[in-house]
């Protein structure tokens, strides 16, 4: 016998059988640290690339080249695994393309598993241009992703003046020396909007509420400039995660570049990896009766998903509500109210000394 069945039409004698799933229903594997990748590659063009190890990376674009001052994809692609990526969505253009052939490029790569965007070939200026819309465009169509931008002002006062305000942008500074393939006695210096592929990376390597603040670039040995203390406190003032050569290349703070709720990093990213996982709990009922009995099934559900994120130290509480009025019924709507409380980074340590 089927596993759904309507009484009134039992006609023939027998067992009939209801079995109803909603109860088994969970959250699988969600995705927080992939990264979606366009840049040059001479020959523009072609489809998106999902990459893991450098093999792949030059199966697909071919060696790694510095020219000018300027890394191929190929190059780009090196810079992020050595920082700590592991999945990427890479998509190539040609040498010659603008501000609309890298629009075109992310919009087809957000149709891809990707939660952090960048494009360090182009200029502070463009990138700034190109990403906000794509990151605004993606969130209203239920796709949360953060992108990575370098500022290439020739000072801390320059970048400063670059930095935008958006809460789905890391904004970070300076820029940094690689290995020159054609002289080993030298070093190449990259601009500032090359450290969004090293920044990047690192993120793509945490989970979503270990913040970046005082972790090392392991790629990174070096930097094209060391700022000041000063410097350091008008950066990260301006919304900026700097970067200082102390012990290693580390992260002064992880802000992200909104002036409001977002300032930490960790907390879009916790929010962000609630959503995917809410929208992931609760997708498989759409369509199933909105009852009392299925709604506490998708109750169920999402409280399985959430008390993950507080057993993993995402949360440190949490409240939920999976309602519907009669006329939501109607309507055919489930409401569901979720309170987080986000697990927050210890940025400071006040030490109090007292001595007798």
């Amino acid at each position: 016998m089927a596993e759904t069945f309507v009484s009134a039409n039992l006609v023939l004698p027998g067992t009939y059988i209801r079995v109803r799933s909603e109860g088994l229903i969970g959250v699988g594997g969600i995705s927080a640290g992939n990264i979606g990748i366009v840049g040059k590659t001479g020959t523009g063009g072609g489809a998106t690339v999902t990459l893991s190890t450098a093999a792949e990376v030059e199966a697909a674009f071919g060696t790694p080249a510095v020219a000018s001052g300027a890394l191929n994809l190929a190059g780009m692609l090196g810079e992020l695994y050595r920082n700590g990526a592991r999945t990427v969505f890479a998509r190539g253009v040609a040498n010659n393309a603008d501000q609309a052939a890298y629009t075109a490029a992310f919009n087809e790569l957000v149709k891809e598993d990707v939660q952090i965007l960048v494009a360090p070939d182009l200029t502070t200026a463009q990138a700034i241009a190109v990403l906000p819309p794509i990151l605004e465009t993606a969130e209203n169509a239920g796709h949360d992703i953060m992108a990575v931008i370098g500022g290439d002002g020739a000072d801390a006062a320059a970048v400063e003046d670059q930095a935008p305000t958006d809460d789905r942008v890391v904004f970070t500074a300076p820029g940094y020396f690689i290995f020159n393939p054609a002289d080993p006695d030298t070093d190449l210096a990259l601009p500032g909007t090359y450290m969004a592929g090293p920044v990047a990376g690192l993120l793509s390597s945490l989970a979503p509420h270990v913040s970046p603040t005082n972790k090392v670039l392991p790629g990174v040995t070096r930097l094209t400039q060391r700022y000041t203390y000063a410097q350091r406190i008008g950066l990260t003032q301006n919304r900026t995660m700097a970067l200082e050569q102390r012990g290693g290349i580390r992260v002064v703070r992880g802000l992200t570049t909104d002036n409001a709720g977002f300032t930490q990093v960790t907390t879009r990213r916790i929010v962000d990896f609630a959503k995917a996982g809410i929208r992931k709990a609760s997708d498989p009922f759409i369509g199933n009766l909105n009852n009392e009995r299925v709604r506490a099934a998708l109750a169920g559900a999402i409280d399985g998903f959430l008390t993950s994120m507080r057993i993993d130290e995402q949360l440190t509480a949490y409240q939920l509500e999976v309602t519907a009025t009669r006329r939501d019924e109607i309507e055919g709507r489930a409401v569901v109210s979720v309170l987080l409380q986000p697990t927050f980074s210890i940025d400071f340590v006040a030490v109090t000394i007292v001595l007798q």
